[in-house]
C-alpha cells in the first residue's frame, strides 16, 4: 500500500480538522500516513492522536476588530516562512520516502515534493484570491496570483471540497466535515449547559473574533433571547463572562457543539459553515472584513461584514430554525483520489520552476 507524507497549514485549524478525516480515511484503506504540520494545528493533531511532525511555521494575517491588514507584508512573511520550510519538509522527504505528498493548502510540502520529482496533490477551497486592496498590493498579488495558477496546474491532483464540475487535474468532492461523536443530550449533560436554548460562538481555534463575540453578548441582553445560553469556543484570550456565558476554551470535538447548538455564530470559515450544514444547526457569518476568501464564504449564504450592525436581530430570526441535515462524505472521494494517483504508475520525474513549486 502506498506510503502518504500529508501536510497540513498551520493557519487556524479548518485545514487540520477536515484534513484529519481524510487521514482517517486514507489509514483505513490501507495507506502508510505520516502528517506533518506546526504551532498550534500540530498540537490538535497531535491530541487527535496523528502524531504530526512539528516543522513548518506560517505568516498569519493581521486582523484587528475583525478586519484584515497589511496584505503586502503577509505575502512577503509567508514567502520567508516557506524559505525556512522547505527544508525541513525536504528532511522528512528523505527519512520517509512516500510515494505521494499531499498538501492542505501547505505550500512548502508542494515545493519539497516538486524538488524530489514526487507526485503530489494539493487540497484547497480557495482556488482565487483578491485579498489586496492599495495598487502596490495589487501588484504584488498579481505576481502571487499567477505563481499559484501554476501550483495548481503543475500538481497531479487538486481536491476542492465543494460541489463542481470536475476537469483537467480537478476533482470537486464536496465538503468534508467530522461527524459528531455524541447526542446533543450526552453533549449538555458532559458540559453541564443549563435547561433552554444555546447559542454557540465558534472562534474555531484562532482565537479571532473577539469584537463578535462582545456584539453577541450585548444582542443576547434583548428580551426575547435572555434564556440562551451563550458558548464559546475556540477562544486562546480573555475568557468571556457573564450569568449565562460559558467559554470552553479550545475543544476539539468541536462539531458535537455545533450539533447540539440552537444557533452557530463564527467568522466566515469554511469548516464550521459545512458542519453546521451538515448537522442542521442554523448559522450567522460575519466575515472578517477584507479577508476574500472570507467575504465569498459569507456571500454564498447572504451575509456580509455590515451585518454585525443587526447581530441581536439576525440572532433572533436564526435561532432554533434547524434544517435538514446534509450527508457529506467528501473524505471518502478525496482518499479515493489521493490513493489511485498515489498508486498508479510513476511518471517521469516533474522539474519544479519558479512557477510550480518556489515561492514567488
Amino acid at each position: 500500500m502506498p506510503r502518504i507524507l500529508y501536510g497540513i497549514s498551520p493557519i487556524g485549524l479548518g485545514h487540520a480538522t477536515r484534513s484529519s478525516v481524510i487521514v482517517e480515511e486514507l489509514r483505513r484503506n490501507g495507506a502508510e500516513v505520516r502528517v506533518f504540520s506546526g504551532g498550534r494545528a500540530a498540537e490538535f493533531l497531535r491530541e487527535r492522536g496523528l502524531g504530526p511532525d512539528d516543522v513548518v511555521d506560517e505568516a498569519v494575517p493581521r486582523v484587528d476588530g475583525l478586519e484584515m491588514y497589511g496584505v503586502s507584508l503577509w505575502y512577503a512573511r509567508s514567502w520567508l516562512a516557506q524559505r525556512r520550510n522547505v527544508p525541513r519538509v525536504k528532511e522528512l522527504v528523505g527519512r520517509f520516502r512516500p510515494d505521494i505528498l499531499v498538501c492542505d493548502e501547505e505550500f512548502s510540502g508542494m515545493a519539497a515534493a516538486g524538488e524530489a520529482g514526487l507526485k503530489r496533490a494539493f487540497i484547497a477551497d480557495e482556488l482565487l484570491l483578491g485579498f489586496a486592496r492599495g495598487w502596490l498590493a495589487r501588484k504584488i498579488e498579481g505576481r502571487v496570483e499567477r505563481w499559484y495558477a501554476g501550483l495548481l496546474a503543475s500538481a497531479d491532483l487538486v481536491i476542492v471540497p465543494e460541489e463542481g464540475e470536475d476537469g483537467a487535474n480537478r476533482r470537486y468532492v464536496g465538503p468534508i466535515v467530522r461527524r459528531p461523536t455524541m447526542p446533543a443530550e450526552e453533549v449538555r449533560k458532559r458540559f453541564g449547559f443549563p435547561e433552554g436554548r444555546l447559542v454557540l460562538f465558534s472562534m474555531s481555534g484562532s482565537g479571532i473574533g473577539r469584537e463578535l463575540g462582545s456584539r453577541l453578548l450585548s444582542a443576547l441582553d434583548a428580551d426575547p433571547l435572555r434564556d440562551a445560553t451563550l458558548v464559546v469556543t475556540g477562544n486562546r484570550g480573555k475568557r468571556f463572562e457573564g450569568p449565562r456565558v460559558r467559554d470552553l476554551g479550545v475543544v476539539g470535538d468541536n462539531q458535537d457543539l455545533v450539533a447540539c447548538a440552537d444557533l452557530v455564530v463564527s467568522t466566515a470559515g469554511k469548516s464550521t459553515i459545512d458542519e453546521a450544514a451538515s448537522s442542521g444547526t442554523p448559522i450567522v457569518v460575519i466575515p472578517i472584513r477584507h479577508h476574500a476568501e472570507q467575504e465569498r464564504n459569507a456571500a454564498d449564504l447572504g451575509y456580509d461584514w455590515e451585518d454585525m450592525a443587526r447581530l441581536g436581530e439576525l440572532v433572533e430570526q436564526k435561532i432554533g430554525r434547524r434544517s435538514a441535515p446534509r450527508e457529506y462524505r467528501g473524505e471518502e472521494a478525496a482518499a479515493r483520489h489521493i490513493m489511485a494517483v498515489a498508486q498508479a504508475p510513476r511518471q517521469p520525474p516533474f522539474r519544479a520552476g519558479p512557477s510550480a513549486g518556489a515561492a514567488p
